[in-house]
């Protein structure tokens, strides 16, 4: 009887142990199925990032392009601008008050014509 008990036992130690490689088989394949699942996230957030800095990029070389306008603007009314105010209010025609009416009609035209310039200037499918 001693041989038959002995075999039992090994038989359950076999079967705990080929239980536990197929526990253990099942959690390799789950960690490797997650490894593969974060390897995706990885590459998809590198992308991500390098198309932020793609177009962080051009966006500063947009503003830099508008800065660098708004200067020139600024020169040229420095140097012509002066002039021309001088001129205008020696003008007989230069009239410097304007009534109530005609300061709301520039102000909501000024404003309507700032919405499309401002909509031009920060939409991204514009033309360069």
């Amino acid at each position: 009887m001693e041989q038959g008990s002995e075999l039992q036992r090994l038989e359950k130690f076999v079967e705990k142990i080929l239980t536990r490689f197929s526990a253990l088989k099942a959690d390799k394949e789950q960690l490797e199925q997650e490894l593969f699942d974060r390897d995706l996230l990885i590459e998809e957030l590198r992308e991500n990032l390098s198309s932020k800095a793609t177009e962080r990029n051009e966006i500063s070389q947009r503003v830099n392009k508008i800065v660098d306008q708004i200067e020139e603007w600024e020169l040229s009314l420095g140097d012509t601008g002066e002039a021309e105010m001088s001129n205008l209010s020696d003008s007989p025609d230069f009239d410097k008050k304007e009534t109530a009416s005609e300061t709301q009609e520039h102000e909501i035209g000024s404003h309507d014509e700032d919405k499309r310039v401002q909509h031009g200037l920060f939409s991204m499918t514009g033309s360069k």
